[in-house]
């Protein structure tokens, strides 16, 4: 994996696979940089609400990645 950088030292190239966290979360999300957002499955974040990122591998399986975090949100969602 890359380098964390914040957005004042620049942003991911258009399309790029990354991990970013935003406010004082301390867990990352990951998603894609697209259209001057980064994008995960669910929303949409400006650039300004990221606090800091770095571009993921190519290898990184996504799909694998989105089951897991499916399967978390749903039993985040029933202790609820």
């Amino acid at each position: 994996m890359g380098i964390w950088m914040t957005t004042a030292q620049g942003l991911p190239g258009e399309g790029e696979a990354v991990q970013f966290t935003i406010g004082a979360r301390r867990v990352p999300l990951r998603g894609r940089y697209r259209d001057g957002e980064f994008a995960t499955r669910w929303w949409r974040y400006p650039a300004s609400a990221v606090h800091r990122w770095q571009v993921l591998d190519r290898s990184v399986d996504f799909a694998a990645h989105a089951v897991a975090a499916t399967t978390f949100d749903e039993r985040m969602a029933a202790a609820m």
